[in-house]
């Protein structure tokens, strides 16, 4: 697994050693549908958690020092004490509504640094590199895409797996839009999931959504029928299920969960097995750490390689002064 790799610097191509953090900066020339060609040929599906951290390690730096920036204002500074468990939405939202673009180069580049260090795991031989490699010089003077057209491409290999909603664990979900959004932001996340949230919901909808969440057959859900939407709310309460026809943002969220259209996930999901149990956030920034790490270190190595040219320089100057000097003197 990464977690065990990320002291990684080098990947054998045949018998070249390249440099892990130079090969996935040239992968970023890459556009996402030959990305997505090459991983759809792989069988490889990917986590859509590993999306949303992609994207929260890309405009973290600008939310580093919200406190202290006017850019920010007092709500949305203190919605961002959420930001660790921001939602794919809610990233997405805060970078286009308050003007923090989501570069591409660096979100491939941290992509194909997981998808190369990750290689055996997901089936992905070495040599295979090779052939991305010669994409590179295909498309290397084209124009990086947007992040939309990038995006209209990579859902095709994302997927959410069981237990998550947008990103994120279902209940830290429930929790951080309950806390960090509008009931417009609410809204409008569940047009994303082709769910149109009404402001009341009928007996019909009620009786449907108390079923559900508690799992009745058919005979029970007609016993419910029966009685009166008030009567319902209340038998629902008794059994731990808080739901009223007046939709307040909580129940908002869970209608969405209940009413967006089911897809059954790709059966190809061996990356299930590879990120199980892995920080990607921390993993991310761990590579982060390495890559300057590696660049003060090679700074540190030309200045010593400069500091010994000059002082090379200098003895040979000085060498030749006495040389001069005592031939004059002679």
């Amino acid at each position: 697994m990464a977690r065990k790799k990320k002291g990684e610097e080098f990947i054998y191509l045949y018998s070249k050693k390249v440099r892990i953090s130079k090969l996935v900066q040239e992968f970023t020339v890459i556009p996402s549908h030959e990305i997505v060609k090459y991983l759809l040929n792989k069988e490889i599906y990917l986590p859509n958690y590993l999306h949303k951290a992609l994207i929260r390690k890309n405009i973290a730096p600008a939310i580093a020092n919200a406190e202290s920036s006017n850019k920010f204002s007092d709500e949305m500074q203190f919605r961002l004490k959420w930001f660790d468990k921001f939602t794919i939405f809610q990233l997405e939202r805060l970078a286009s509504g308050y003007q923090l673009p989501i570069n591409v180069t660096e979100y491939k580049k941290d992509f194909w640094d997981i998808i190369v260090r990750n290689r055996s795991e997901l089936g992905i031989n070495n040599l295979e590199f090779v052939k991305l490699q010669n994409l590179t010089l295909k498309y290397a003077r084209e124009p990086q895409e947007s992040y939309d057209a990038m995006m209209d491409e990579f859902k095709k290999v994302y997927f959410e797996p069981d237990g998550y909603f947008d990103g994120t664990l279902i209940e830290d979900a429930k929790e951080v839009l309950s806390n960090a959004t509008t009931l417009t932001e609410i809204r409008e996340l569940g047009a994303v999931y082709g769910v149109e949230i009404p402001r009341r919901i009928n007996k019909q909808q009620l009786i449907d959504i108390v079923a559900l969440k508690l799992d009745f057959d058919d005979e029970k859900r007609e016993e419910i029928a029966k009685k009166s939407i008030l009567e319902i709310e209340r038998y629902a309460r008794r059994r731990k299920v808080n739901v009223s026809i007046e939709l307040k943002k909580d129940d908002m969220i869970e209608y969405i969960l209940i009413k967006m259209p089911k897809q059954a996930a790709p059966k190809y999901t061996n990356s299930l097995n590879v990120f199980a149990g892995m920080n990607i956030e921390e993993y991310l920034y761990n590579i982060k750490f390495q890559e300057i790490a590696n660049k003060v270190s090679e700074k540190r190595k030309k200045n010593v390689r400069l500091g010994f040219l000059i002082l090379l320089a200098v003895t040979v100057l000085a060498a030749v002064g006495y040389l001069v000097y005592t031939e004059f003197l002679m």
